[in-house]
């Protein structure tokens, strides 16, 4: 009996001391070069900033963002080229993206001067692609209208789904619409030394569900996946494919992003970039560690020991006033928090959106931090 209290002290005095060195000693901050992907999302409103009246005067701005972006030691640049069923690239599938660059023709390739610019700077270039998307507003309707060599898809609900005014998807169930963008995926990869195909979270949107069951959105999405992930390896094994779904786990089941089976089944991704877009301090009373929650629900997902996981941070959200997630105002640390709570989950890099995020004060001030507390060695 003696010795069985001897033992429970002890522990009891383990047990103390655990808790001392836990809450009392800082824990060691990881570097930015813990992670393998540091990484800028420039979407179609980024890229649309830019000249596109002549190669020399995209090239300035693209070089000027490459240096933005290398400013906070990132390494990779995910450029949004195909935002509308259109490209930031001359494709024979494709209208060119009248979206972005105000022109239905253009006299050079974007996103060839991209590639050679990014790798130049020893950079990484991930081509991302929107593979559903149509339209969310009259003008990009207009564009898909007037451009696109499937616009009689619009009157055809097996090929498209109309969920709002102007606002219109591929129909993932369509067979010819998966033969399309597996297309359309393939002549970037024959074309161009991109790093990598970048898709994002924008599946079965919400409005888009009807006739389908969850396991039918799941299906028809999967099926593309396999098919893009296929064609990219069968042309460059070197390529990976990414995937960049919300950060709402229940939501990315019931769009039709099966992130369980892209984690642990072979042939889906290479990596998952879920976008954890919360502080932790949300909710009305500031209390609730949702980005903390968040990460830790993707990270206990079973997986692969080859599909990486990586987080999409909300750098947008800087200084921005919510009522329900009071931390992007009350504070100016962030993302160098959620860094340091990434690198304690075993993630393996970031991308922060979006770019033009990196512009602004307050999103300066956060990545001023993000660099004090995490700096590159």
């Amino acid at each position: 009996m003696r010795k069985k209290r001897q033992s429970i002290t002890v522990i009891l005095i383990l047990l103390c001391i655990s808790f001392i060195v836990y809450f009392f000693f800082p824990q060691v901050s990881c570097t930015l070069s813990s992670f393998n992907k540091r990484a800028v999302w420039l979407t179609y409103s980024d890229l649309a900033k830019f000249s596109y009246e002549s190669k020399k005067a995209f090239i300035n701005d693209f070089e000027e963002a490459i240096d933005n972006v290398e400013k906070y030691k990132n390494n990779t640049v995910i450029v949004q080229v195909r935002p509308f069923a259109d490209a930031l690239y001359q494709s024979q599938i494709f209208p060119i993206s009248k979206v972005i660059t105000q022109r239905s023709s253009l006299s050079f390739d974007p996103l060839e001067e991209m590639v050679k610019i990014a790798h130049d700077h020893g950079l990484s270039i991930e081509a991302w692609i929107n593979p559903y998307r149509i339209s969310l507003n009259k003008t990009t309707y207009q564009q898909f209208i007037q451009l696109s060599p499937k616009s009689s898809w619009l009157e055809d609900t097996s090929k498209s789904i109309g969920y709002a005014t102007f606002k219109y998807i591929l129909n993932p169930a369509s067979q010819d619409v998966r033969d399309y963008i597996v297309a359309g995926v393939k002549e970037i990869v024959e074309n161009y030394e991109v790093d990598g195909i970048h898709f994002d979270d924008y599946f079965y949107v919400d409005g888009t569900h009807t006739g389908t069951t969850q396991n039918q959105r799941l299906d028809n999405v999967n099926v593309l996946i396999q098919d893009v992930y296929q064609s990219i390896k069968a042309i460059n094994q070197n390529v990976t494919f990414g995937i960049s779904p919300q950060g709402n786990y229940q939501n990315c089941i019931n769009e039709g992003a099966d992130v369980d089976t892209w984690l642990k089944e072979e042939g889906f991704i290479d990596y998952l970039m879920p976008q954890i877009y919360w502080s932790d301090q949300y909710g009305t009373d500031g209390k609730t560690k949702m980005f903390t929650n968040r990460t830790k629900q993707f990270a206990g997902l079973k997986r692969r020991d080859d599909v990486i996981l990586y987080a999409g941070l909300a750098l947008y959200r800087a200084g921005e006033e919510a009522d329900v997630d009071q931390g992007w105002q009350a504070t100016s640390d962030n993302l160098s928090q959620q860094i340091q709570i990434l690198y304690q989950n075993k993630y393996q890099g970031y991308s922060l959106f979006n770019y033009s995020s990196l512009l602004k004060r307050t999103g300066q001030k956060e990545m001023d931090e993000l660099i004090r507390a995490h700096p590159y060695n």
